[in-house]
């Protein structure tokens, strides 16, 4: 990773990131979220999402060069979320991407923003393999095992919701607010679960995940409740994330006793969970390593795609002139 100047870019959802990665470091990894002007509509708009990553990007940019040291004529691949993500965010990523790339005549980069989330873990830790990553975000929930670097096996994914969007609507039934996994968490804190009771969905011998039950479950509990009394909400809440947290762990666990991988690391954006960080970060070995990454690097960010990127490079033997 020596002599790789890369100038990463992230817009598949709500925020608005740019990084920048020299000589094996992240010198600058600058985000601009845009949840205040969502949180009014209770959700992500999605044109509101692509005008905002258009006005913020000229100065999360400047941002990120000025904290770097890096003039833009130092810089020798741009990187950027190609997919999935929102179609119009994505969009503005990559046009920006492409104008850069045209602009300083240098190689262009279209990258995977969930393997993004992966390689998260390796900002600051060395892989072990084989490695079982848990992806828990607002659009996907999965279990991907990793024999070697940039070899992706998706053993597992939701048949239906994700578990941060199904945060998100649970925090809608109880008028929580959005984005609904901060408070959901923060309530649940001082719960107890011995109150209420939910079932816990597709609890198989799969390595998929279903939530769409979970939620149904949520809303007969709650109508049913409201009908009686008021309903708990500390209590609630405890009940719905260590329901969510039960689901998580059977599966890994699972899938960490028939692969035996000698990693296990939590990313995306609902790795920030306290519960589940607390869960996964118990499971450690002496055989087991355990890695979160950061709480920067946890929800949505530029940093990630750089590290991503310098990999790409390495494996296919490219480096800096």
């Amino acid at each position: 990773m020596d002599e790789m100047v890369i100038l990463a870019i992230e817009t598949s959802c709500d925020e608005t990131s740019i990084a920048i990665f020299k000589n094996g470091k992240i010198l600058a990894n600058i985000i601009s979220s845009q949840i205040k002007e969502h949180t009014k509509y209770g959700g992500v708009v999605l044109e509101l999402a692509s005008r905002l990553h258009l006005k913020n990007f000229s100065y999360v940019l400047l941002e990120a060069l000025q904290k770097a040291n890096i003039h833009i004529t130092e810089l020798q691949y741009i990187a950027y979320t190609a997919k999935p993500g929102l179609i119009g965010a994505l969009h503005i990523g990559k046009t920006i991407a492409e104008t850069l790339s045209n602009y300083l005549e240098i190689p262009i980069l279209p990258l995977n923003h969930l393997y993004g989330h992966i390689y998260a873990s390796a900002i600051d830790n060395d892989f072990l393999f084989p490695l079982l990553a848990v992806l828990v975000s607002g659009g996907h929930t999965q279990l991907i095992l990793m024999k070697k670097h940039l070899n992706f096996e998706i053993l597992g994914s939701t048949l239906d919701d994700a578990i941060g969007e199904c945060y998100d609507k649970v925090a809608r039934m109880l008028d929580l607010g959005y984005p609904g996994g901060p408070v959901i968490d923060k309530l649940a804190a001082t719960g107890t679960t011995t109150q209420y009771r939910l079932p816990l969905p597709l609890n198989d011998q799969s390595y998929n995940f279903s939530f769409s039950g979970l939620k149904s479950a949520v809303a007969n509990l709650i109508a049913k409740e409201q009908r009686n009394t008021k309903i708990n909400l500390y209590n609630f809440c405890a009940t719905f994330q260590k329901t969510c947290v039960d689901i998580i762990m059977r599966k890994t666990k699972l899938a960490i006793k028939n692969f035996q991988p000698q990693m296990v690391t939590l990313v995306g954006g609902v790795s920030a969970n306290s519960a589940l960080r607390a869960a996964i970060l118990n499971l450690a070995t002496p055989n087991l390593k355990i890695v979160i990454p950061k709480l920067e690097y946890c929800t949505d960010n530029a940093a990630m795609i750089a590290r991503l990127a310098a990999q790409e490079l390495l494996e296919n033997n490219i480096k800096g002139d």
